[in-house]
């Protein structure tokens, strides 16, 4: 069985291992910058597979030398093989399954992070990781089997991956009390006079939000301008800027200290979100299917 892997040399777990550096980090010199013995070693290793499978694993470009089409999918393979040998390793010692999740900075501060106590109560042999990422990264990650779970937008799903509905995130305009007069009214329209602070990095979510701005005040602009929902936040905290924010988030914020706008408009920038996984990885690891469940039941959305 298998005599054609067996009868030369070549093929180790280790040279797997530096093909998935290579890849992982997108060429051998990003691999393992300012180390030239482990250059050398590198390039030694990945010529040693080219040699076993009889197919170049790699190639210079330019000054790089970077992995070729073979070698990517060597490393998709090696990836899904060393990920079950590790939780076979593990599942022999006793210790814990891990997962790694993925999502944007915002949904980990206030959904995820919140909640994964609760996770664990139901998962007691499992164990988790977190990473903050951009949509797209997240999606490339999860295709390439580097993380194991992530909370997109639905429709940023692609083909090959595997999703959870988990709801509508809805937002709202948060006010401080200290920006409006006692005894005054406050409406959308009159609130997007104020000094607004608004996240500006996500070009769909600004677009929308420019739209229904401008159709209460024609020539609203922002009075601050953030890189992240929690920034708008702290930016409402300070008591001189309103914001438009996630509901998520404007729980945070004390009732008695801010007012908080909802209204047919802003529904417009509502979004359903997905835990998504990759199909491969329920073959590869076979406890993933039972978390994946208890992660949509326990992130889902209102």
């Amino acid at each position: 069985m298998f005599e054609s892997l067996f009868s030369r040399r070549g093929l180790s777990l280790d040279r797997l291992r530096a093909l998935l550096e290579v890849h992982d980090a997108g060429s051998i010199s990003h691999a393992v910058p300012g180390n030239p013995v482990r250059h050398s070693q590198y390039s030694r290793q990945l010529r040693e597979l080219s040699e076993f499978f009889g197919a170049e694993m790699a190639e210079r470009r330019g000054k790089f030398v970077k992995l070729t089409a073979n070698g990517t999918r060597l490393a998709e393979i090696s990836r899904e093989y060393l990920r079950a040998l590790e939780d076979f390793a593990g599942a022999c010692r006793g210790e814990h399954d891990h997962f790694k999740i993925a999502a944007g900075d915002s949904l980990m501060q206030w959904l995820i992070i919140p909640r994964l106590g609760t996770l664990l109560k139901r998962l007691p042999k499992v164990r988790f990781a977190t990473e903050s990422s951009r949509t797209d990264d997240i999606i490339q990650d999860l295709s390439n089997l580097r993380v194991d779970f992530g909370l997109v937008r639905k429709n940023a799903m692609i083909p090959g991956l595997q999703a959870a509905d988990l709801g509508a995130l809805s937002y709202v305009i948060v006010v401080p009390k200290t920006l409006v007069p006692k005894g005054t009214g406050l409406s959308l329209a009159s609130a997007l006079q104020l000094p607004i602070a608004i996240q500006t990095t996500d070009g769909q979510f600004g677009k929308q939000l420019f739209d229904i701005a401008r159709g209460f005040v024609p020539a609203f602009e922002p009075a601050l301008a953030c890189q992240s929902f929690p920034q708008t936040l702290a930016a409402v905290r300070s008591g001189r800027f309103a914001a438009v924010l996630p509901e998520l988030a404007a729980a945070e914020l004390p009732a008695a200290s801010v007012h908080k706008l909802t209204g047919a408009p802003l529904q417009q920038l509502s979004r359903d979100y997905v835990l998504v996984w990759n199909r491969r990885m329920i073959g590869v690891r076979p406890l993933a299917g039972s978390v994946a469940e208890l992660i949509a039941d326990t992130m889902r959305l209102a």
